[in-house]
């Protein structure tokens, strides 16, 4: 999907926290333990990636962070690992071990006879050759090897990433995982995984790779209300009014970082609720073209992506929509694999980007148009109104 317009200016520590305070806490408990798997489990879009980057710093912990995003098999999550743990024994040696530079002399001599005294064989992981279990494997062995102290391995979006995995493939990649931490006592794990995915489901799960392995921490994207809560706590960094915290919030759909962009663009006089209405309308403006793009590819996405997010976004069931029950049910499997869709509640949808929502509703298909109207209408008459009457 296209990238969006970045936010005017980079999110400060007092806004990262409002309506996180209290998985701010939890995140740092968990990173003190430094040992075994912890997996955050986060809604689509509630501003994790940055709240985890920030508790790592934060919590001062030995720490590899890497973002799955840019893998599309376990080959590219191996190479994406080791070049996170030679980037981290030594920056200057990253080009020679990619192959882009030229030899890192002593420093290079160095990694290399430390990797071979380990019995770790690290020219099929320089190539990028090989079976990716093995190489996976040997990534997590040279991470643990490298690392002067115990170290954290944090892999942000692993759990999107394995969603558009085949399944065999996917589960592969997490055997390797949990072998690798089994192997090395000195290395932890931290993945990173949405609401029912398939790492945080197969913590409970006996078939699992992941099974009982370790522990939960949940983000959520914030109401409204919770964001105004946790201001009393963040107030000294964060000066916004109240009113249009709640109004950015309500119309962000509880998503922080269009919450402060959408104030961010928000008039200096006036109304408070006018003004964020204000800064809505130009936020949206900024993303016109990126949110088109996005609404076009969804066609390619699935043949009925198109269909559900206008059912969803106008509020009706998605199996009210013109097409098969199977049809939907894949459909929405797949809108929810790449963080399209989620399920705020048991057996409740939601668009996860409110832009999108938002531009849905405008351009609202026929079929959908009647649908809504009539329930509308129903609603108007009243729950005892029948045909005729």
């Amino acid at each position: 999907m296209p990238s969006r317009a970045k936010p005017r200016q980079r999110i400060s520590d007092g806004q990262l926290l409002t309506g996180h305070v209290a998985e701010w806490a939890e995140l740092l408990t968990a990173l003190d333990d430094r040992s075994g798997l912890t997996v955050i489990v986060a809604d689509p879009l509630s501003g994790a990636s940055l709240l985890l980057a920030s508790a790592l710093k934060e919590a001062r912990v030995s720490h590899l962070l890497v973002d799955a995003r840019t893998c599309a098999d376990a080959r590219d999550l191996a190479l994406l690992i080791a070049d996170a743990a030679i980037e981290s024994a030594s920056p200057a040696a990253l080009p020679w071990w990619q192959g882009f530079g030229p030899s890192a002399g002593a420093v290079a001599l160095r990694i290399m006879r430390q990797l071979r005294d380990a019995g770790i064989e690290t020219q099929a992981l320089r190539a990028g050759k090989g079976p990716g279990g093995v190489l996976l494997s040997r990534a997590l062995d040279l991470a643990a090897t490298l690392a002067a102290a115990p170290v954290l391995l944090a892999i942000d979006h692993l759990g999107v990433m394995v969603a558009n995995t085949r399944e065999r493939a996917a589960l592969e990649i997490l055997d390797s995982l949990r072998a690798g931490w089994q192997r090395h006592p000195e290395l932890g794990l931290l993945l990173v995984d949405h609401r029912d995915g398939h790492i945080s489901q197969g913590l409970s799960d006996a078939t699992h790779p992941l099974y009982r392995a370790g522990s939960r921490v949940v983000v959520t994207r914030p109401s409204a209300e919770r964001m105004v809560q946790d201001l009393a706590i963040t107030k000294p960094l964060v000066k916004v009014p109240i009113p249009m915290l709640r109004a950015a919030a309500d119309l962000a759909a509880g998503v922080p970082a269009l919450t402060w962009q959408v104030i961010d663009l928000a008039g200096h006089e006036g109304d408070p609720a006018a003004r964020t209405v204000e800064g809505w309308q130009r936020l949206r403006h900024e993303n016109a073209t990126a949110v088109r793009q996005q609404w076009d590819a969804l066609r390619r996405l699935h043949p009925a992506a198109q269909t559900l997010v206008s059912s969803i976004s106008l509020g009706l069931p998605p199996h009210s929509a013109p097409a098969a029950s199977k049809t939907v049910d894949d459909g929405l499997n797949r809108l929810r694999d790449v963080g399209l869709t989620w399920q705020p509640r048991p057996r409740t949808w939601a668009i996860a980007d409110p832009l999108l929502a938002s531009f849905a509703r405008e351009h609202t298909p026929p079929w959908a148009r009647r649908r809504t109207s009539s329930a509308q209408r129903r609603a108007s008459r009243g729950a005892t109104d029948t045909l005729g009457v």
